[in-house]
């Protein structure tokens, strides 16, 4: 079930959350994956708690964090762009900031499971099985983001800058029209 929730298109805000994340990598750079564990934890430990009922925030309010996370992301690699040697976060920084967005996505989703267990008496092996599956859903997504990157990279020869602002700006944009959209201004 995580698996094609993760991979349903309805469900892109993930997909866009991944390629803000890994967009400054290629395949042959494996410091995207400390990055992607650090998501992974936060996500595992929400995702969990929130179904075992430890942890309740309005749906509302979780659904405007996540792509103010995306934004977030995207401005972290975008800055230092136009603003030469200026760093949105430190280096030491970074992995529990993208800890901290684990854990609102991970609650975005818990949502959603919460909702599919139903009347489960042991939730233990459909919310361990649902986990896997959005695991194994977001590695394939990250090959498919460092797939792209690493063929602009070697292939059509696009400097790293250029391929994060190719990649980085729309996925702004888009992120920002989300979290508009889902303000609880209404």
């Amino acid at each position: 079930m995580g698996y094609s929730h993760i991979l349903d298109w309805q469900g892109y805000d993930h997909m866009l959350f991944l390629l803000a994340l890994c967009c400054v990598y290629t395949l042959s750079d494996k410091r995207w994956i400390w990055l992607v564990s650090a998501f992974t934890i936060g996500h595992a430990i929400s995702l969990a708690l929130s179904v075992l009922g430890f942890v309740r925030l309005p749906s509302s309010l979780i659904e405007a964090m996540i792509p103010a996370t995306i934004a977030f992301s995207c401005v972290q690699h975008l800055w230092p762009l136009v603003n030469r040697g200026k760093q949105v976060l430190t280096q030491s920084s970074i992995l529990p900031t993208v800890l901290v967005f684990g854990l609102i996505h991970g609650l975005g989703f818990s949502n959603f499971l919460r909702s599919m267990l139903g009347s489960e008496t042991s939730i233990a092996f459909p919310l361990f099985s649902f986990h896997v599956g959005l695991e194994l859903g977001q590695v394939l997504i990250i090959l498919a983001v460092l797939s792209i990157t690493t063929f602009m990279d070697r292939y059509l020869h696009i400097e790293q800058p250029k391929r994060i602002a190719l990649l980085a700006t729309p996925v702004l944009l888009v992120s920002l029209w989300m979290l508009i959209n889902r303000l609880p201004l209404h």
